[in-house]
């Protein structure tokens, strides 16, 4: 279960217009898979516009995963059963929004057009209609202008194996047009899985994917805040970690279930009730993420114990922190 992103982009020449370049890059991605409906599923992202970008620059691209269509990790095992096509563009006047949708429209109609094609044919006309359809106008005077024609980034079967043990496979590609010269670097990883938050009422981490929000030791529903966690499941991710966390879908936090004597106690009432995947949360380490995430020996749940105010425990007062300290990858 991977990401896909654009993590970076370098500006080695700008481009011909008066000023700093302000590029924006937009990103369609086709998933050529069988899905419930007859026509294969595709979406169109936009990246940028960034300003201010001078020649030998590098920037980074905020987090924004264009696979698998809905920016949720998603298993890829063969690279050639989706497409991604990049194409740069040059902000003058134009509306970056109004032709990123222009383009998902061309997108979906070209896919449409050629269903059951060969990979090949349907990657050639998607690259050709692409290139008309970033031509579009959509502001004056000054129109905004393509930086070379768009590309197909691919990814290798290798690519994919690395990235599903939680270490970055990158591929480049160098684009060059209207006087400008880039290179944009995207990135596969399995980071994990994401919509996991603290609650600003219990200070545990639940999972805010859902429409419902649980049940907080707090009262009512979860309350979101902060940053987006992603947590490495099925395999320790490459800082390592402890099994046996799980997710209680009776109340949607994230508890320890390594005890099968003890579940520990649930604000629904009872004990927690293991779901779906088995997380191995990372801890002690040197990497990225937010640190002082402890283990309640109370109610068992993960809890963030960085403040004075220890939160709502469900077995009475406060969390009571114990065990290892726990560093959580995050999104701002």
């Amino acid at each position: 279960m991977i990401y896909i992103t654009l993590e970076s982009f370098r500006c080695h020449s700008e481009t011909d217009e008066v000023g700093s370049d302000e590029p924006y890059m937009i990103v369609a991605a086709v998933d050529l898979r069988p899905p419930n409906s007859p026509v294969p599923r595709s979406r169109v992202y936009r990246y940028g516009p960034f300003g201010d970008v001078d020649g030998q620059e590098t920037h980074q691209v905020p987090f924004q995963s264009f696979w698998g269509l809905a920016g949720e990790e998603r298993a890829l095992p063969n690279p050639d059963d989706a497409i991604f096509i990049v194409g740069i563009m040059e902000n003058d006047n134009g509306d970056p929004e109004n032709l990123r949708g222009i383009v998902a429209a061309t997108v979906s109609g070209t896919i449409g057009a050629t269903l059951g094609m060969p990979r090949p044919t349907i990657v050639g006309r998607l690259l050709e209609d692409i290139n008309s359809a970033l031509k579009t106008v959509t502001g004056a005077p000054n129109f905004d202008d393509q930086v070379g024609p768009p590309r197909e980034v691919r990814f290798t079967s290798g690519d994919i194996a690395l990235a599903e043990t939680g270490n970055p496979a990158r591929q480049s590609l160098r684009i060059q047009g209207d006087g400008g010269d880039y290179t944009v670097t995207f990135k596969a990883i399995n980071r994990g899985q994401a919509a996991w938050r603290f609650c600003a009422r219990c200070r545990g981490l639940f999972f805010d994917g859902y429409p419902t929000k649980g049940v907080c030791p707090a009262g009512g529903g979860h309350a979101a805040a902060g940053w987006i966690f992603f947590l490495p499941h099925d395999r320790p991710g490459p800082l390592g970690g402890q099994d046996q966390w799980r997710f209680c879908d009776r109340c949607f936090a994230m508890f320890w279930s390594g005890d099968p004597a003890n579940q520990g106690r649930c604000p629904a009432g009872g004990a927690h009730n293991r779901q779906g995947y088995m997380f191995f949360l990372p801890h002690d380490h040197n990497g990225p993420g937010q640190t002082e995430w402890r283990f309640c020996d109370k109610c068992r749940v993960m809890f963030w114990n960085g403040e004075a105010n220890k939160g709502a425990c469900s077995a009475g007062g406060g969390h009571r922190a114990a065990g290892f300290v726990f560093k959580l990858d995050f999104t701002p």
